[in-house]
């Protein structure tokens, strides 16, 4: 039995644009990603970063919903740190749209903190159907801006 019996295109793009209209004009959060720039970043002989650190392209503002966990906090020798953990549901077909595309490695701000994606999560299927696949999940942790080399986006 094929799953595609039991969504039809019209169906897909019903889901679809109820999607588009609950993230970008009801709930309306937004998250700033910003890509790792592969051309401009100094690679080892290992493929990892080197010097400098990572270079990011300039963010993009993108709509999503958040789910997020408490943060939590430590104090150590060091002094005080802070953690939180956050997933991101992005829209497939927005990320299309601005040319985005979030990997493992890129930074999130959001909530007046910064978080690296961690995991992928693409396998949420309408109907099991791998063309019906309409989310994109970044799982991210907390992590500090110092080292990013990071600029404020400009409002």
């Amino acid at each position: 039995m094929v799953a595609g019996r039991f969504w039809s295109e019209r169906d897909n793009d019903a889901i679809d644009q109820f999607n588009k209209e609950l993230v970008e004009d009801i709930v309306k959060t937004t998250c700033d990603l910003y890509s790792v720039s592969i051309r401009d970043t100094d690679v080892n002989v290992y493929g990892e970063s080197a010097g400098g650190g990572k270079v990011y392209k300039k963010p993009v503002r993108v709509p999503c919903l958040i789910t997020h966990e408490d943060i939590t906090y430590q104090t150590t020798e060091l002094g005080p740190s802070s953690d939180q953990n956050v997933t991101f549901a992005f829209l497939r077909n927005k990320l299309v749209e601005l040319n985005v595309r979030p990997k493992i490695g890129d930074i999130i701000h959001w909530n007046y903190a910064y978080f690296e994606i961690n995991t992928i999560n693409e396998n949420q299927l309408l109907g099991g159907d791998t063309e019906k696949n309409h989310d994109f999940l970044a799982i991210c942790h907390m992590t500090k801006r110092s080292g990013l080399g990071l600029e404020e986006r400009t409002k």
